[in-house]
This record gives structure tokens, sequence and C-alpha cells, in this order.
């Protein structure tokens, strides 16, 4: 049973993924964008190779960009400045699409996982938790920022 819910992943990985590049697209940003997918795309791999590893290895980036997501629309409804900048109504869609894979993502995730002893997952989350933080800090460089 575990082995067919991360069926379900993968389509919110890769959801989440398009959304992300389509703001790359919009706002002129494509390879901060693409850095910042790259664990969405190793997730994605692990998943089709060891389903609850990459059930688990999804968690954390999933979770990720629901936070970011809550700052982006903070910030929209004037209640915090972590997320400030100028969104496109392209942009602030896409924000929804995110929450909704991300929110769809976590709870498949969970149900797939769940054959991986405990150590294993706290293993596997940790290391895509700073996977994802990573790409994120990459995509925020200089080099990479406005390209």
């Amino acid at each position: 049973m575990a082995a067919s819910r991360h069926h379900l992943v993968l389509p919110c990985l890769v959801g989440l993924g398009l959304a992300l590049l389509l703001v790359g697209v919009v706002s002129g940003t494509l390879l901060r964008h693409v850095v910042q997918i790259t664990p969405i795309m190793a997730a994605a791999v692990l998943l089709a190779r060891r389903p609850a590893w990459g059930a688990y290895a999804s968690l954390p980036i999933f979770l990720f960009w629901i936070f970011i997501v809550a700052l982006i629309w903070l910030y929209l409804l004037g209640l915090s400045r972590m997320a400030s900048g100028r969104y496109t109504p392209i942009e602030v869609a896409s924000t929804v699409l995110m929450a909704g894979f991300a929110v769809v993502g976590i709870a498949a995730a969970v149900l797939a996982g769940r054959p991986l002893r405990w150590r294993w997952r706290v293993c596997v989350v940790a290391l895509f938790a700073v996977a994802q933080v990573a790409a994120m800090w990459v995509s925020l460089l200089r080099p990479i920022a406005n390209r």
C-alpha cells in the first residue's frame, strides 16, 4: 500500500518544480530557480529508485517551500517584510500552486515513507533539508541571483 502512495509524491514534486521554473521565467531569474529546484530533482530520482527514502527526502522540500510561500503571503498582506519585492499576478498564482503541491505532497510522503526505519528517516530528512537551504543560499549569490 505504501508503495502505491509514492506515486502521488512525484507529481507534487514535479508541480512544485514547474511552478518555481515559471516564476524564474516570468521574473527573468531562470538560473536562480533552476538552482533552487536541484533538491527537488534529486528527491524525484531517489523516489524512483527507493520510494520510502524519496518520500522522506521530499518532506523538508515541501516544508521549506510552504515556509517561503507563507513569507510571501505575509508580505503581500502587509504583515511582514521578510519576503519583500514586487510579485506579478503569475508569481502570486504560482505561490498558490506551490502551497497546494506542498500540502498534498507532505500528506502523501508521510503515508508512503512509513516502511523506513526512524534513524534513516531522520538522516534523509536532515540531508535534504540542508540541501534545500544550501540550494536557496547558492541561488542568492551574486553570480547566480540575477541570471
